[in-house]
């Protein structure tokens, strides 16, 4: 049995996740390095394979959130200091 059956509320937690960690990383981090970030992203994108794999598909979407977030967080520091 699935922790979370509902995709639509699973969706939901995965928007909530992605504007929290995105703001977390735009307000008190300065900077991610390059390495770093995508060392972190394929690891989340990862976990969240094999919790769909599993059957998990709802907490697979609250685990994309993350490191969506933080693409999204390297992408506004590019577009912000060019």
């Amino acid at each position: 049995m699935a922790i979370l059956p509902d995709l639509a509320t699973a969706a939901l937690g995965g928007v909530v996740a992605f504007l929290v960690v995105l703001g977390f990383l735009v307000i008190f981090v300065e900077g991610l390095r390059p390495g770093r970030a995508l060392a972190f992203v394929i690891g989340a994108c990862a976990v969240a394979a094999a919790l769909a794999a599993l059957g998990e598909t709802g907490l697979a979407l609250l685990a994309l959130g993350v490191p969506l977030a933080v693409v999204g967080s390297l992408a506004f520091e590019w577009l912000t200091t060019r």
